[in-house]
């Protein structure tokens, strides 16, 4: 009996010095820092990427030219295979995988800043084509109209057989792992079949299909009473600002209000990577710089001198038929945006949009000019005076406007206007005005992908310092020391935006503005950097919530970009956020409270805001700034039709996780062998099963009647082993 309880201890204590790690982890290597195409739905259709629930696994084919995507569709024999292809090809090769998809098991996509490429956009060639409005001539499927998006692919719009993954330039060491790995084990095409081949294995299962109405059944339904979530509709946040307030009971709300929009967000085909530089930063960057001059050109104080006001607003969604502008419009038509102080359609003499600019920036990066375009439906008479202003203002410093009288407008914020709020668009009473830097086709060749980053537009930081009392140098200053050229970017962006706050002023005033305030360079390199390179940034730490001992945060902020991708409904995102809270810094007033004080302040014309501030000690902002929901009218009209086309019904499927590996796939004959392996196996266990079980009573002693007294030998015999 001795003999048998030693031997048990011996064999514990041998187990327990074996290491525990588990054995996939020395048979699979993970692919850091990829980012996954992923579903989403509308009212008839599933579009984007979804991988098995298990994963999908191929054999990895590098593509580095159009023949070897040629031999993986047609002549490969040990598929199916995962494609590995830079960003410079794909554009050629996707449209060969796609037709031909059998042998296709997914796709790793990879950029490459030395290979470069001269286009790379997944948006259709007339985005937002079915939300147009009136007037519109763009057709994606007629080869006689011209296009916008020349260059567009459609895959944000397509159903994708098999999984995409992307790879930025910055894991580019990934790329080297898979090509070390696919050079060792399957350089030699003609001889795969049946050998160790490296492999990928990319991970991306949605759990949403069909469409939304279907997901949104789904969802609502339960099982076992707890409720099984598919997919969630799109939607955020809209920001809007007023020059002066527009509270209930004041007279400053039945003045007429002149709306300023741009657009927030930004999309790719990618979780998570959507830079938006050229596609919305530009604009939204130019919107809140000019409203910043306006409101100081113009104090508040003034307010009551002036027959018109100024709304600034933000629009989110817009890549996906315009969600933020259809929300407002539709809002709007039923009296209740803003939601403090709702407007009526006759409340708006004239809708001036900063449009999709900054595609033109890099080609004009040799000298001061940049062109504009501005884009009206309506009669030369009706906006001849506001385009002269501009343009004049523009000339300043040698850009020029061009407009172009046409009722086929690019994609905009506009169409929901034009649609929802048709009487007034088409009667002529709401005059509209669409700015962009493109004539005819988008000069943005990365427009709404994962390439539109800060390199599309040329942007360099200049990291200049902001003081405790959040002055921005004046970009004369700037120019005059040398810091920037009046070439660079933030200084053209800056000159925009100075002359769009000075028109606006003339149409408030009546006036032409004779002061010195211009906007800062200073304050666009800053914005600039916040929006594409890292949040973690001078300008947001002071525009983000105060410390968390009055409800705020304290963690640093990432040192990466803010998604610009609207997201889901159920959470709000972070652009929509701190472009609100740099509108409250830059134009509110800071009002010398402490926190709980401005917590009870209760005025219904301003809202109040605890941000950090420019010292990072907390400062309350009086300000006329707020958000409102950027949620189609879809999700809140009892019993909408999902298939009608009228509003936005764009859904996000629900996942669990995202991943991408790559290892060694055995060749046949090692698959033999492991079977043959595991079949002894099995025989030897089973025949050892039944020598024991006729050898029992030799092997195994009877238990012992001794009961045990001794504490200590009880803790020896029930010994663990914690692994």
């Amino acid at each position: 009996m001795n003999f048998n309880y030693s031997l048990l201890f011996f064999i514990i204590d041998i187990l327990s010095y074996v290491s525990c790690e588990r054995l996939h982890k020395q048979i699979y290597s993970s692919i850091e820092g990829g980012a996954a195409c992923f579903r989403r739905l509308n009212g008839t259709h599933q579009v984007g990427c979804s991988s098995s629930d298990k994963g999908a696994v191929g054999v990895v084919a590098l593509i580095r030219d159009v023949s070897d995507a040629q031999w993986l569709t047609q002549n490969a024999t040990a598929g199916p295979y995962m494609a590995v292809v830079g960003t410079s090809l794909f554009y050629d090769v996707m449209d060969l995988l796609l037709d031909q998809p059998q042998n296709v098991a997914g796709v790793l996509v990879f950029d490459n800043a030395t290979l470069g490429t001269s286009s790379f956009t997944q948006d259709s060639k007339c985005p937002n084509e079915y939300s147009s409005g009136p007037g519109s001539q763009c057709s994606s499927i007629s080869k006689d109209n011209k296009v916008w998006n020349e260059k567009g692919t459609d895959l944000l719009r397509k159903n994708i057989p098999f999984p995409i993954f992307f790879l930025p330039e910055s894991r580019y060491e990934e790329i080297t792992k898979i090509e070390g790995c696919y050079e060792r084990y399957n350089l030699d095409r003609s001889n795969q079949k049946n050998m160790p081949l490296c492999s990928i294995q990319l991970h991306s299962f949605m759990f949403a299909a069909v469409n939304s109405a279907v997901c949104l059944r789904r969802s609502a339904t339960t099982v076992l009473l707890t409720p099984t979530k598919v997919c969630d509709p799109l939607g955020d946040n809209n920001v809007y600002y007023s020059l002066f307030p527009r509270g209930k009971g004041l007279e400053s709300k039945t003045k007429p209000v002149i709306l300023v929009t741009a657009r927030i967000d930004s999309a790719s085909l990618f979780d998570g990577v959507s830079p938006g530089a050229a596609s919305s930063v530009v604009g939204m960057v130019t919107l809140i710089t000019a409203a910043t001059s306006l409101a100081q050109m113009i104090p508040l104080k003034d307010a009551n001198l002036y027959d018109r006001n100024v709304l600034w607003t933000l629009f989110n969604g817009e890549t996906f038929d315009y969600i933020g502008s259809q929300r407002v419009a539709y809002d709007i038509s039923r009296g209740a945006w803003p939601p403090s102080a709702p407007l009526s359609p006759s409340d708006i003499p004239l809708h001036i949009e900063l449009g999709q600019i900054g595609g033109s920036l890099m080609l004009n990066k040799d000298n001061e000019s940049w062109p504009f375009y501005a884009y009206t439906p309506d009669d030369i008479s009706k906006v001849t005076q506001i385009l002269e202003e501009l343009n004049s203002n523009l000339g300043v410093h040698k850009m020029t406007l061009s407009p172009v009288f046409t009722d086929n407008l690019p994609p905009s914020s506009l169409h929901s206007f034009r649609r929802i709020l048709k009487n007034v668009t088409e009667s002529g009473s709401l005059t509209e005005v669409l700015l962009t830097d493109f004539n005819e086709k988008f000069t943005n060749m990365f427009y709404n992908s994962a390439l539109d980053d800060y390199h599309n537009i040329g942007f360099l930081y200049h990291n200049i310092s902001i003081g405790s009392d959040g002055k921005f140098i004046p970009t004369d200053e700037l120019i005059l020391n040398g810091t920037m050229k009046k070439t660079e970017i933030q200084v053209k962006i800056a000159q925009f935006a100075t002359a769009v706050a000075r028109t606006l002023y003339k149409e408030v005033v009546g006036n032409p503005y004779a002061g010195s305030v211009t906007a800062s360079a200073h304050l666009v390199d800053e914005m600039l950097y916040c929006f594409l390179r890292s949040q973690a940034c001078r300008l947001l730490l002071a525009a983000d919530y105060g410390s968390s001992g009055s409800g705020g945060r304290d963690e640093r902020l990432p040192e990466q970009p803010a998604p610009l991708y609207v997201g889901v409904a159920a959470w709000s995102g972070t652009a929509p956020v701190f472009a609100g809270h740099l509108l409250a810094l830059l134009t509110g007033d800071h009002l010398a409270v402490n926190r709980t004080k401005c917590d009870a302040l209760t005025d219904p014309n301003y809202s109040y805001y605890w941000l950090k501030g420019w010292n990072h000690t907390g400062v309350c902002i009086q300000t006329t700034m707020n958000f409102s929901q950027a949620v189609s009218p879809a999700f809140i009209t009892p019993d909408y039709d999902f298939t009608s086309g009228t509003y936005s019904t764009w859904t996000e499927s629900v996942w669990l996780s995202m991943w991408a590996r790559v290892f060694v796939s055995a060749g046949g004959g090692g698959a033999r062998a492991a079977a043959a392996g595991g079949a002894a196996a099995t025989l030897l266990a089973a025949a050892l099963t039944a020598w024991l079980r006729r050898h029992a009573a030799a092997v195994f002693s009877a238990p012992s009647t001794q009961v045990l007294h001794d504490a200590s030998s009880a803790a020896g015999i029930l010994r663990t082993v914690n692994c």
